[in-house]
């Protein structure tokens, strides 16, 4: 019997998270095989010592799409250089102000004058690699990739464009990035998908996560961007957490092939199956003191405040980490968001002798250890704390910014222990400190339901991606 071939295609850390419980399951299955081609490098992905571990320790290896370009031979020792780079940079903040960054590079240069050309050579790699997938990943190679891989099924994350931005000719592609028409990334993943649908080859769209705040026109932004697509690409099945998701995948509506299977990443063995991993990679790494209880502070990118959104959470940051004011025996970590690390300045509201009680964590440390090690999770809108809640860790959801979201809706609204101030906060801490803290059943029973669309608690997602992809891979033919 000739095995079926998946193809996954992932241009950064997020698509490869979802990705990996499928491609972990199917390492286990005789009569499915995978490929996984990354964007721009695999390297960019293994960087992270959690999926290289995962990775090595399940014979899973990756593509670079760098190595299907042409000049293969040169962007491999380049591509050996940019391993090099990214092994040795140090991680800095990241700020919109142009003024911020000059002072940010010339105190970097004075401090680690390395470090600054080790950031100058990543962002460098980084650009070349965008001008590659332009002009030098052709259209025959990649006819050849997918050819030569015998693929079945082509899956990718929720990402679209217009067709005939993804047709363009190469200086149009150029001209159309440079201007922010489309996302490079963007460009290069749906060129591999579109070619493999002339191929005959179905293309499968994974969810990207459940929305933690429903309210109609919350982001006019992205509500414009979508309204502005005149003809976007289109996959041949959607894979969705729950029906709800649709509501902001307004493109994407009418696909027959749409299917409510929730999100493995949040099946219980494999946030279970992670922390186990992250404490074999990092336990020694990451400790904490024997003498306190550690909450761990899962940030976010959401905009609550759109007239100043930055100094709302400010504020809601402040009384956050203030905590250790009220709580000698407590430390407070920050697990910033990936695409928004930054220092919060602990100056002006916390007590000197308890700045030490605060840890700021940016890219550099895995969101799992973190998981792993807190005795208590508290966040404001990320999905990160749904794992900590399935786990019936005691957690404390923040609403403070209802009051400025009138009429907003949450996924964590019917949480057991949830504060909308500061007073509130400390109340709540005070209790689950006190080994007070409770989770409903019933709660459980209703994410699931809603955001999962679970039959019952605990149901397995996993095997229903299996199922459906099984069907698909048997039966369907492209016209």
């Amino acid at each position: 019997m000739v095995k079926k071939r998946i193809l996954f295609i992932a241009h950064h850390n997020n698509d490869f998270d979802h990705f990996l419980p499928l491609i972990v399951n199917y390492k286990k299955d005789r009569d499915i095989s995978t490929k996984i081609l990354a964007f721009y490098t695999k390297d960019g992905i293994l960087k992270n010592k959690l999926h290289k571990y995962i990775c090595t320790s399940n014979s899973i290896e990756l593509d670079s799409m760098m190595d299907i370009c042409h000049f293969g031979k040169i962007n491999n020792l380049l591509n050996k250089i940019h391993l090099f780079v990214l092994t040795h940079l140090k991680e800095g903040e990241k700020t919109d102000s142009r003024s911020k960054r000059i002072k940010q590079m010339t105190a970097g240069f004075i401090k680690s004058p390395l470090n600054t050309v080790l950031r100058f050579l990543h962002y460098s790699f980084l650009r070349y690699h965008v001008i590659s997938s332009i002009f030098l990943l052709t259209q025959k190679n990649i006819n050849k990739y997918i050819d030569s891989n015998n693929i079945d099924l082509v899956i990718i994350d929720q990402r679209t464009a217009d067709e005939s931005l993804i047709d363009s000719k190469p200086i149009n592609r150029f001209i159309d990035a440079y201007t922010g028409k489309i996302d490079p990334m963007n460009l290069v993943l749906l060129r591999f998908a579109k070619t493999a649908r002339e191929m005959k080859i179905p293309i499968l769209m994974m969810p990207h996560g459940p929305q933690p705040i429903s309210k109609p026109n919350i982001d006019p932004k992205n509500k414009l961007r979508i309204e502005k697509l005149k003809d976007p690409f289109r996959p041949d099945f959607l894979f969705l957490g729950s029906e709800k998701e649709l509501s902001s995948l307004h493109h994407m509506e009418g696909i027959r092939s749409t299917f409510y299977l929730g999100d493995p990443r949040f099946d219980i063995e494999w946030i279970n199956y992670l922390e186990s991993c992250a404490l074999d990679v990092y336990g020694p790494t990451v400790t904490k003191p024997a003498d306190k209880k550690v909450l761990l502070y899962l940030m976010d990118i959401f905009t609550y405040d759109l007239t100043n959104n930055f100094e709302y959470k400010k504020r809601m940051h402040q009384d956050i980490l203030s905590l250790v004011n009220y709580f000698p025996d407590l430390e407070v970590w920050v697990k910033h968001h990936p695409r928004d690390v930054f220092d919060i300045p602990l100056d002006d509201f916390i007590v000197n002798d308890k700045r030490r009680s605060i840890k700021q964590f940016g890219n550099d440390t895995d969101t799992n250890i973190l998981l792993a090690k807190a005795d208590i999770c508290l966040a404001a809108s990320s999905t990160v704390l749904i794992s900590p809640i399935l786990q019936r860790k005691p957690v404390i959801f923040y609403d403070k910014w209802k009051e400025v979201l009138q009429n907003a809706t949450s996924i964590y609204d019917g949480v057991s222990f949830k504060a909308s101030s500061r007073k509130e906060l400390i109340t709540q801490c005070e209790k689950i400190l006190k080994g007070e803290y409770f989770i409903d059943d019933a709660y459980l029973e209703k994410l699931y339901r809603d955001v999962f669309s679970g039959n019952y608690l605990y149901e397995n997602m996993l095997l229903k991606y299996n199922t459906q992809i099984d069907k698909i891979l048997e039966t369907y033919k492209i016209n």
